[in-house]
C-alpha cells in the first residue's frame, strides 16, 4: 500500500518476499501454509505487473531489473512446499506435490532458476508418512525414485538423503496396509515392512559404494525399518526385527556412531516380538491344523525375547552410566510384561515389574538365568 502512495523507494523485492515466505512456513499457525502459498501468488502478480510496465517504460533497462527482482525464485517455491507439507492439513502431501510438479512445469518452460532440493522432496514424502492414509507409502516411494532419476540426470541438489531415505521408509511403517501382501498377476509380492528394509539394504548399499556420508544409514534408519515390522504383525515380525537390530549392532561396532543403539531401537524390537505373539495367538484361533505345542513354544520363546531385550537395554543403560537415551521407558517395560502375559509366563511378569520398580538396574534377584 506503501507503493501505491508513492513510496517507490520501500517498494518490496524478492529478499522481503523470500523472508515473509520462510516466516510463515516456519510458523506454527494453522493458516501459515495458505498465507506462504498467497503470498508466492502475490510475488507473480507484481512480477507480471512490472514486466507489462517495463514493456512500455523508456527506461527499460532499469524496469526489467525491478521485474527480475520480483521474480519467484527456488528459495521461495521450496519454502511454500515445505509450509504446505509440514502444516499437517487434510491432504496437504498431495497439495504440495502438485506445487512441486508446477514448479517442475516451469523449470521445463525454461525458468531455470526453479530447481526443487532434496528438503523440499523429503518434506513431502514426510507429509505423505505423516497422513496415515491408505497406499500414502507408494507416493512416498514414486517421489523418492523421481528424486533418484534426477540425480542420475545430473541435479545434484535432487540426490536423496539419510532423512529423505528415513521418512520414505517411516511412510512404510505407519501405512495402514503395513501388513498386506501386495499381489502381481496372482503372485505375492512384498508387503510393506519388507519394502522399508529394501530401502534401507538400498542405503547401506549406496553408501558402501559412495563413502557419501548424505546417504549414511543412522540409528533412526534401523528403528524405523524393526517398527514397521512391528506394525506388520506377522508371526515372523519379531525374527525380522532382530536381524534389523543386528545389522544395526555390527554397524556400531565396526566403528559407525551413528548406528549406536538407543532405547527406542530396543523398544520397536520389544513390540515386533509382542505383535509375533499376537499373530500367533490370532492363528491359533482361527485355524484348525495349527499344533498347539509348537505355537506354545514359540510363543514362550518370544516373550523370553522381549525379556532378553529388556534386560541387555538395562546393563548397556548401567554400563554407559546410566545414558538417558538408553534408559527404557514405560512403553519397553509395558511391552514386556504384555507379552510376558500373553505367554503365561507369571514369574517373568513379576520379574520385570521388580525390576522396573527398581529403576532398571540389574540385580542377581531380577537377572533372568
Amino acid at each position: 500500500s506503501l507503493v501505491f502512495k508513492g513510496w517507490g523507494h520501500v517498494k518490496p523485492n524478492k529478499i522481503s518476499y523470500n523472508s515473509v515466505i520462510t516466516a510463515w512456513a516456519r510458523s506454527r499457525d494453522k493458516d501459515s501454509a495458505h498465507q506462504a502459498e498467497s503470498l508466492l501468488r502475490k510475488m507473480y502478480d507484481f512480477y507480471n505487473l512490472e514486466l507489462e510496465n517495463s514493456i512500455n517504460d523508456d527506461n527499460n533497462d532499469n524496469a526489467s531489473d525491478i521485474a527480475r527482482n520480483l521474480k519467484p525464485d527456488s528459495r521461495s517455491w521450496n519454502a511454500v512446499i515445505n509450509a504446505v507439507a509440514r502444516s499437517r492439513n487434510t491432504n496437504c502431501g498431495d497439495r504440495a506435490k502438485f506445487l512441486l510438479d508446477e514448479m517442475g512445469r516451469l523449470y521445463q518452460e525454461g525458468d531455470g532458476d526453479l530447481l526443487p532440493d532434496a528438503l523440499t522432496f523429503g518434506a513431502i514424502i514426510n507429509a505423505y508418512a505423516n497422513s496415515f492414509e491408505e497406499g500414502a507409502s507408494d507416493k512416498a516411494a514414486q517421489l523418492l525414485m523421481h528424486m533418484e532419476s534426477l540425480y542420475q540426470m545430473g541435479f545434484e541438489n535432487a540426490k536423496p538423503t539419510t532423512f529423505v531415505y528415513n521418512a520414505c521408509m517411516n511412510a512404510f511403517a505407519k501405512d495402514p496396509l503395513i501388513s498386506i501382501n501386495a499381489t502381481t498377476g496372482g503372485d505375492i509380492t512384498m508387503n510393506r515392512a519388507e519394502k522399508a528394509e529394501q530401502i534401507l539394504t538400498s542405503m547401506e548399499k549406496r553408501y558402501e559404494e559412495e563413502k557419501d556420508y548424505r546417504v549414511m544409514p543412522d540409528c533412526i534408519s534401523y528403528s524405523t525399518v524393526i517398527n514397521a515390522y512391528a506394525n506388520s504383525n506377522t508371526e515372523e515380525s519379531g525374527i525380522h526385527a532382530d536381524a534389523i537390530l543386528r545389522r544395526m549392532i555390527n554397524r556400531y561396532l565396526l566403528g559407525d556412531t551413528k548406528c549406536r543403539p538407543n532405547a527406542v531401537a530396543f523398544t520397536v524390537a520389544i513390540k515386533a516380538h509382542s505383535a509375533a505373539i499376537n499373530a500367533a495367538l490370532l492363528a491359533e484361533g482361527t485355524s484348525a491344523t495349527k499344533d498347539d505345542d509348537v505355537q506354545r513354544k514359540r510363543t514362550e520363546a518370544s516373550a523370553r525375547r522381549c525379556e532378553d531385550l529388556l534386560q541387555q537395554l538395562c546393563l548397556m543403560c548401567q554400563n554407559q552410566g546410566n545414558d538417558r537415551t538408553l534408559k527404557p521407558t514405560s512403553v519397553t517395560f509395558e511391552s514386556v510384561i504384555q507379552a510376558l502375559t500373553l505367554a503365561n509366563d507369571v514369574e517373568g511378569v513379576e520379574r520385570v515389574k521388580l525390576l522396573r520398580d527398581d529403576g532398571g538396574m540389574i540385580i542377581n534377584n531380577t537377572r533372568r538365568k
